[in-house]
């Protein structure tokens, strides 16, 4: 059973009978307790009653049945009956005084027993008078109840619809919108109850709009520099086609081939944000030996580095953990060290330093280009953000990228000047 409305229904009228079997038990107990205290000073106020020696009436005979009726008795005080209200249903003579209950041939009787002007007096009756008066009793009032019960079921069902309409209206709202709605649903006049859930659906909402913007966003700008170098591809392949010349056609050949690898690398990059833009908190973290990943990381960059006849200055702390995902880490040292490299002019240094600092893990990569001015670096991790006159080639993609991962990871990223000459300085401090 998944539906509220029943189990609503279910448990509210199941306590209802449960709580009108009680009642109905404790009626009957308390009728009881009543017919009996009275009927108990009934026989005892005849007992009491009595005339004296005198005025008591001849022994009766008569056989009639005494059900709804006393059986009186008198003894003098040798045992000898004087008097019996119902001498053919006469009880023996118990010499208990007071009131107590007994059974005589399978019938309960309820007696009063007490000794009066050298008398023995009895006043029996039985307990099914007692018994029938009260079930009677109780029965009475409990007609109310028995009425009421349909009315309070109906009240119930009515109760629990009418509680439960603002989570179907919330559910039509939700339900009669399309894909590309994203308006906040109506907060107000909600119980307390739904007013939560409207607000989560509401976050959910913008959360969903701000991706769906982004998504946008992130086709149309990869749309826009996808064109550029497939163009420039179709051009480039056009004029190897009307090379003259072996000359002409081997110059054309390894122009289109570099702009083939720059394409590449521009969908490879394009894939990377497309990934550190998602959630990568579905991915759990684990212990990163961010020590090991840097120095595997420079070996993968070493031809890259000799190419451009760069030299790779390692500073690296052994046995530096993080936490984090070890992929997406090798991706923003990657993306720091490329960038790095490429925009080092030709026979110089790049650092690369692991270290503790104030109980942060701090990675570090400095360069000796031409850096970065402080009122453009807010914008250099935007994407497709590239500074104009900038000679080395790139996608700028590369610092939206590590961006992202380093959010990722709750890392504070920072660019500075490099206080040792020209050159730009990317800080990355990790969380303890």
């Amino acid at each position: 059973m998944n539906s509220i409305r029943e189990r609503l229904l279910l448990w509210l009228i199941v306590g209802m009978l449960i709580s009108t079997g009680i009642a109905g038990l404790s009626i009957d107990w308390l009728a009881q307790d009543e017919v009996n205290e009275l009927f108990d000073y009934q026989i005892r106020q005849i007992a009491l009653s009595l005339p004296g020696h005198s005025q008591l009436p001849d022994l009766v005979t008569e056989d009639e049945d005494p059900e709804e009726d006393n059986i009186i008795q008198v003894w003098n005080a040798q045992g000898k009956p004087l008097f019996s209200s119902y001498p053919s249903h006469a009880l023996p003579r118990y010499v208990m005084s007071g009131l107590h209950t007994v059974t005589y041939q399978q019938q309960s009787w309820r007696l009063y027993n007490t000794q009066r002007h050298g008398r023995y007096i009895q006043v029996a009756q039985s307990m099914t008078v007692r018994n029938d008066l009260a079930a009677t009793l109780a029965v009475r009032m409990l007609i109310p109840f028995f009425v009421l019960i349909p009315l309070l079921a109906g009240l119930i069902w009515w109760s629990v619809g009418r509680s439960l309409h603002p989570l179907q209206t919330v559910t039509a709202a939700v339900a009669a919108r399309h894909a590309d709605a994203m308006q906040p649903l109506d907060e107000e006049n909600l119980p307390q109850e739904i007013k939560p859930v409207v607000i989560a659906l509401n976050q959910l909402l913008v959360r969903l709009n701000q991706a769906m913007q982004s998504q946008r966003a992130f086709i149309a700008d990869a749309a826009h520099e996808l064109r550029s170098p497939l163009t420039a591809l179709k051009l480039q392949l056009q004029l190897t086609e009307r090379a003259s010349t072996d000359e002409q056609r081997s110059i054309a050949l390894i122009k289109l081939n570099q702009r083939l690898d720059r394409s590449i690398h521009l969908v490879r990059q394009l894939l990377t944000l497309a990934r550190s833009e998602s959630s990568l908190e579905a991915i759990p973290f684990t212990s990163v030996d961010l020590s090991v990943l840097v120095q595997e990381v420079v070996q993968d960059l070493m031809p890259l580095a000799e190419a451009h006849q760069t030299g790779l200055q390692l500073d690296v702390q052994p046995h530096v953990l993080v936490s984090g995902q070890q992929a997406d880490l090798r991706t923003l040292i990657s993306n720091l060290l490329d960038n790095a490299i490429r925009y080092t002019p030709d026979s110089g240094q790049v650092r690369i330093s692991v270290t503790r600092e104030a109980g942060q893990v701090v990675l570090r990569v400095i360069d000796q280009g031409s850096g970065i001015p402080a009122h453009e670096r807010g914008r250099v991790f935007d994407r497709f953000y590239r500074r104009e006159g900038t000679e080395a080639t790139g996608s700028g993609l590369g610092l939206a990228i590590v961006r992202n991962i380093a959010d990722a990871h709750h890392a504070v990223l920072a660019l500075s000047d490099n206080m040792n000459g020209p050159g730009l300085v990317v800080t990355v401090k990790f969380p303890d």
